[in-house]
């Protein structure tokens, strides 16, 4: 008599597990959520929550473990809300930012003392005569709490024509924005102190960078060393040892990645990781991107 289907599947199962040296069944190994989608790129996550539809900016935070902060395209009420969100994507807690109406907000950066620096420097069409940064402390992301509020900011004003903005990181007491050009033109670094302020402070120009692709997203390594930056057409870091200067006199690292929506970026161990408006998570894995332990 030959033996039914749950008797012979249980038989095969009870075999595998004696073949692999187990007192249980072989278990059918799960897929890997990443993927490569370029050489030296993986996709490691995806923005979960529905209202997180434009990711812009983003940091890892070095209060919290394992927790990212994030936001999204644009200005308003509605969109004054900062996000925290784990390394592939999932949701961790919201806060809405008070204080003050931002217009674009385009990126965020954070310090060594616990502060969060709010990037309303989007000026599509160059028709804003003045841009802004805000600076609020970090949240807990398991506080009860619902808002952050705005404790400082800067106003600032173009040396000369106004330009798009969507880059922002800070470094020993200045914020540092990087131009959005087009056309071939150079990308370039201007600074600001971050100092108390009672008039719009001009942005000084520091260096202009040998990339010709749009910059949408930068960070600085939490050691100043390494300068990364995102474009349409990929990945780029410099070695600055702390001197922001220096990015003039050094060619990049480059790791090509064509994404039309690449928008933000930060340093985590393992590389640069960078967020797309269209929700994916990627990671330049390249040695060149890896912080100093």
């Amino acid at each position: 008599m030959k033996p039914g289907p749950a008797k012979f599947f249980l038989l095969i199962s009870l075999w595998l597990a004696a073949a692999s040296g187990s007192g249980e069944p072989a278990k059918t190994p799960r897929a890997s959520k990443t993927k490569e989608v370029a050489p030296g790129v993986l996709q490691v996550g995806r923005i979960n929550h529905p209202r997180i539809t434009e990711s812009s900016g983003i940091v890892a935070s070095r209060e919290y473990t394992g927790v990212f902060w994030t936001h999204n395209d644009g200005g308003g009420f509605k969109k004054q809300v900062l996000y925290a969100i784990k390394r592939d994507g999932k949701f961790v807690a919201e806060f809405r930012l008070t204080g003050a109406l931002v217009q674009d907000w385009e990126d965020i950066a954070i310090d060594g003392e616990h502060h969060l620096f709010v990037g309303d420097i989007g000026n599509n069409n160059a028709a804003r005569t003045q841009l802004a940064v805000y600076e609020v402390d970090e949240p807990d992301p398991k506080s009860s709490r619902t808002s952050v509020e705005i404790k400082r900011g800067w106003q600032l004003k173009f040396p000369q024509a106004p330009f798009d903005c969507e880059s922002l990181f800070v470094w020993q007491g200045y914020g540092y924005l990087i131009s959005k050009v087009f056309d071939g033109q150079r990308a370039e670094i201007y600074r600001f102190p971050l100092t108390e302020q009672k008039e719009p402070a001009v942005l000084e120009l520091v260096i202009r960078l040998k990339i010709d692709s749009p910059v949408t997203g930068a960070d600085i390594s939490t050691d100043g060393k390494l300068l990364g930056l995102v474009a349409k057409s990929g990945g780029f870091v410099y070695r600055i040892e702390g001197d922001i200067p220096r990015a003039a006199r050094k060619k990049p690292w480059q790791t090509k990645f064509s994404h039309q929506h690449i928008e933000a970026c930060c340093f985590v161990p393992e590389g640069l990781l960078a967020t797309a408006e269209t929700r994916e998570i990627y990671l330049f894995t390249d040695e060149a991107f890896h912080p100093s332990d």
